[in-house]
Order: C-alpha cells, then sequence, then structure tokens
C-alpha cells in the first residue's frame, strides 16, 4: 500500500533567509544610531508639533535609549529590539544610511 503524507497536516515552513549575526548586529547598530539621530531631532521633547523626532508617546523611552551606550544595546535583547521598533516606526525621517531595512531594489524587465 501506497502511503503518502497529507500536506494538509504535514506543513513544514518553508526555509527562509536567516541573517547572520553579524548582519543583526550591523542593523541593531544602525537602529541605535536612528535613535540617537531622531533624538537629536526632538530636542523639544515632543512638546510642539512640528513633525520631527519622536511622538509624545514614544519621546521619554526614545530619549532614555539613545543615552545608553551602543554596546549596552547591542547586548540586550530588549533594547535592541526597541531600537529596531523605533527606527522602522519613525523611516520616513531617517537619512538612507540609517534605515534598518533598506528598500529592496527590483529588477525591471526589459
Amino acid at each position: 500500500m501506497n502511503e503518502r503524507l497529507s500536506p494538509h497536516y504535514f506543513i513544514f515552513p518553508a526555509q527562509k533567509y536567516q541573517p547572520s549575526p553579524s548582519d543583526q548586529e550591523a542593523a541593531v547598530r544602525r537602529a541605535h544610531r536612528a535613535v540617537r539621530y531622531l533624538a537629536d531631532l526632538d530636542r523639544d521633547h515632543a512638546q510642539i508639533a512640528n513633525a520631527s523626532g519622536f511622538s509624545k508617546s514614544d519621546s521619554k523611552c526614545g530619549h532614555n535609549l539613545a543615552r545608553c551606550p551602543e554596546e549596552k544595546v547591542v547586548r540586550h535583547f530588549a533594547l535592541a529590539a526597541l531600537s529596531v521598533r523605533l527606527a522602522r516606526k519613525y523611516r520616513r525621517q531617517l537619512p538612507a544610511a540609517l534605515l534598518v531595512d533598506p528598500p529592496v531594489q527590483k529588477a525591471f524587465e526589459v
């Protein structure tokens, strides 16, 4: 009897690209530099709505994170995750060199 496994019951996750630890560390370092950049833009701690820097809800957390040393942020998962989250949230204010996820350029068919 030829038994076949049903894909409905046996789902194997597709192999996705996993960045190397050095790529992840570089992204966290870029994210922390981005948080520092945003903190410099947000000198008024979101007291005035000027569309630069952090929002009022992220201002205190962002400024505290910007004061942390970069090595501490890289070593602690929670600080690294927060840096990446803030850098992604405020990506429109960042220069291209500080983007955590650089835009993917697609090939054009000619």
